[in-house]
């Protein structure tokens, strides 16, 4: 069965989608330990930042992915704590 031309371009771009949280998670990590082992949380905010604006971007095109609108809310959440951390450290 093959699927239609629109169902094609959806599957591609939640694949560009996740490949680039891919590579997103492995820098997140990176600054987590960069955190905790220098108190840089200038960084983790940036990549916290970056993966955020990535999903939005998504969701524009996407806005009926509930999962991934689940996934964004966490992550704002998330930021809004690195940047409390942030702040109050400086």
């Amino acid at each position: 069965m093959v699927g239609s031309p629109a169902l094609s371009w959806q599957l591609g771009d939640r694949q560009a989608y996740n490949n680039k949280m891919a590579l997103l998670n492995v820098m997140l990590e990176g600054a987590k330990q960069r955190a905790v082992d220098t108190d840089d949380l200038q960084t983790l905010c940036l990549v916290m930042s970056i993966g955020n604006d990535v999903t939005e971007r998504y969701l524009q095109e996407h806005s009926s992915d509930q999962q991934i609108e689940q996934r964004l809310q966490g992550m704002r959440n998330d930021f809004t704590s690195c940047l409390g951390l942030l702040y109050s450290g400086q």
